[in-house]
């Protein structure tokens, strides 16, 4: 199997006096180019010799294991994608002249280094759930593998749980994978790691330097004994002694990957502990639908934490009618909100303010003629981002420098429209003029060094507040913080997309449990401002009725005939030209398989029809769980050739619908 776009394997000849096996990584002639390959298996066909080409050589490692010849056949198979290019992402640190002189280049594996202990260094005693749920996980390691959900309310402990997971492969010897959503994450995770196990774990994800992943990534192929904490990428390493995977926030959008080779980290790493044979923990306070029906109909066994393990009671959650209690003209906080942020202010304790819109503001216009200020290369309008001084498209990057003057009738009333969480820093600062202030987005995180400084100083309680996106909604224990206002808890509850509330819920569930996770005798407080009181994910979140909700939302659907009832398949068409992209649509459409049980929704413009300098389709192929979806979609795509000016892309399980 070679590196690249390729489904078949190609026949060699391999060097007699060379032993050869399966696993071996190899070099070899192919036109007139050298490519990297994989020996995938015994040749099945009868070929003279004199038509084949030899193995140019044999790259020194380790063999490559069959559930790693397994995994990429059924990583393909399901994402609907090339053999070939999934072993391009295992193999992804190294280039051909790289991988050829590794031991020349003599990259070695790296070693655990000791930390020294301290006095603190040692694992917390587990309460009476915790203790059930690791017994539970421990008993697995002799048994056949279990996908265990570990369902634990915001505090519960479930990263010490699954630490008892852990410790067991350490003292037996073996490999661990622990996944997290965001390089955020890491480093705060990393210390409650160190300080436990008194060792550094390896950590992989984009901001590694290429040296460092290749040292890594020989460390996986090496070292029979060793922790590796990543994003999703990390899947893809060739860990030869895997023990355990743990899936941290296993409900994260960002374990999907939306560019390129679409798939789900999680779901990969379902499959791949199943074939291993190994425990894998999906670990959540708001567990995917996904997942909780897997639970619910037993595919994965449930461990429950339903208390913190501080002691402390779960937050009090207040609904803030914003249409009896509106904001000052021009502000976004409630005066109801306002006096709770001053009582914690004045009596020195932290808040955070929740609004997940990076930027000053969403959208600008012209008080003048109504034109909107948009990006030229998505339909898309340009978020002002005041701090920076410019307009910023948050999905093709694209940029330019805020304008008092309007580019379309040249007149100077331009008016930001919306909230951004720069926008809520700036009334409270107004506010609050002596108080000092965080916040926190995506765009904050880039720089992962002023982002862990910027936690630290929360940690230590010299932050009065904390103003963030969903980025800080996720797994950060912030000791100090009583009180959460979410300023729009509407965000995301509408529009046509199947997750939105499950998102919804899911989000400001999360960013809800940040409250109160270390005060005794008293509960953290929430306040939720809407529109629309009655609503009813809102109301399960303020009741904390989190089986009301999952209930209602698998309920509605199955309704709707949609997962995790029925399977689903995204395939979205682009090109620079608008006419030739409807035309191949219109032809691939007529080229549709026609099954009794298949439905083909489209072709109909994307959401967001003009992206990136590209205007998109898309189709939605469903069907119920028996029929091989995936098959239909290849053979499908197979019987049309499709034009250089077309680029199409499957998506298997769609978590986007824009």
């Amino acid at each position: 199997l070679l590196l690249g776009p390729y489904n078949k394997t190609f026949d060699y000849i391999a060097d007699e006096s060379k032993p050869t096996k399966v696993g071996q990584i190899v070099l070899v002639p192919f036109g007139k180019q050298e490519l990297l390959g994989i020996i995938f298996e015994d040749s099945k066909e009868n070929i003279q010799i004199d038509k084949l080409k030899k193995i140019k050589s044999f790259i020194s490692l380790p063999l490559f294991s069959n559930y790693h010849i397994d995994f990429i056949k059924f990583f393909a198979n399901w994402n609907c994608t090339y053999q070939g290019n999934v072993l391009k992402m295992i193999i992804s640190p190294f280039e051909k002249s790289s991988i050829q002189n590794l031991n020349r280049k003599n990259y070695k594996p790296i070693e655990e280094k000791k930390i020294k202990l301290d006095e603190k260094t040692n694992f917390k005693k587990l309460n009476f759930n915790q203790k059930n749920a690791s017994k539970d996980i421990l008993k697995s390691f002799n048994a056949n593998s279990k996908c265990f959900l570990l369902d634990g309310v915001a505090g519960s402990g479930k990263t010490e749980t699954y630490f008892e997971g852990v410790n067991y492969c350490i003292k037996n010897n073996k490999q661990v994978l622990i996944l997290l959503p965001e390089i955020g994450l890491t480093s705060d995770w990393k210390l409650r790691f160190e300080k436990t196990f008194g060792f550094k774990p390896l950590v992989w994800h984009s901001g590694i330097t290429k040296s460092r992943k290749k040292k890594i990534w020989l460390s996986t192929l090496y070292n029979k004994k060793l922790v590796l904490v990543g994003a999703r990428s990390a899947l893809f390493l060739p860990f030869k002694n895997l023990g355990l995977i743990v899936v941290d926030e296993e409900h994260d959008l960002s374990f999907k990957q939306e560019e390129g080779i679409r798939y789900h980290a999680r779901d990969m790493a379902i499959y791949l502990a199943s074939k291993i044979n190994i425990p894998i923990i999906l670990s959540s306070a708001t567990p995917s639908i996904e997942t909780m029906f897997n639970a619910k109909t037993k595919k994965f066994s449930t461990l429950n934490l339903p208390a913190r393990a501080t002691g402390s009671a779960l937050p009090e959650i207040q609904i803030i009618d914003l249409k009896k209690n509106p904001p000052l003209k021009g502000n976004w906080l409630s005066d109801i909100m306002l006096k709770e942020l001053n009582r914690r202010f004045v009596n020195k304790e932290q808040s955070l303010i929740f609004l997940n819109r990076r930027g000053y503001s969403p959208l600008t216009l012209c008080k003048n003629c109504g034109h909107r200020v948009h990006c030229k290369n998505c339909n898309a309008w340009l978020v002002e981002h005041r701090k920076d001084n410019n307009y910023l498209c948050h999905h093709c990057g694209f940029k330019r420098k805020v304008s008092q003057n309007c580019e379309n009738c040249n007149d100077g009333q331009m008016v930001s429209c919306g909230p951004g969480i720069e926008k809520i820093s700036e009334e409270v600062k107004n506010n609050f003029p002596n108080s000092i202030i965080e916040s926190f987005s995506s765009d904050t995180v880039n720089n992962i060094n002023e982002f862990n400084e910027s936690l630290k100083k929360i940690k230590d309680g010299k932050v009065d507040f904390i103003i963030g996106t969903q980025i800080i909604a996720k797994g950060y224990d912030l000791p100090n913080l009583n009180f959460v206002g979410i300023v729009d808890g509407d965000i995301g509850i509408y529009g046509g997309d199947l997750r939105s509330s499950e998102k919804c819920f899911q989000l400001l569930t999360q960013v809800s449990g940040r409250a109160g996770r270390h005060i005794k005798n008293k509960r953290g407080l929430v306040h939720l401002q809407t529109y629309n009181p009655e609503n009813l994910v809102l109301n399960t979140i303020k009741e904390m009725d989190k089986e009301k909700f999952y209930e209602e939302e698998l309920s509605y659907r199955k309704k709707a005939s949609m997962p995790p009832f029925f399977r689903l398949i995204s395939i979205i068409i682009s090109s620079k030209y608008e006419k030739i992209l409807n035309e191949f649509s219109l032809t691939f459409h007529e080229k549709a398989p026609n099954y009794e049980e298949v439905d083909i929704l489209g072709p109909a413009p994307a959401p967001l029809h003009y992206i990136r300098g590209r205007y998109r389709n898309r189709f939605l192929i469903r069907s119920n769980k028996k029929i091989d979806l995936q098959n239909i979609v290849r053979n499908w795509v197979s019987r049309i050739q499709i034009p250089s000016s077309i680029r199409l892309s499957i998506d298997v399980d769609p978590y986007n619908f824009l």
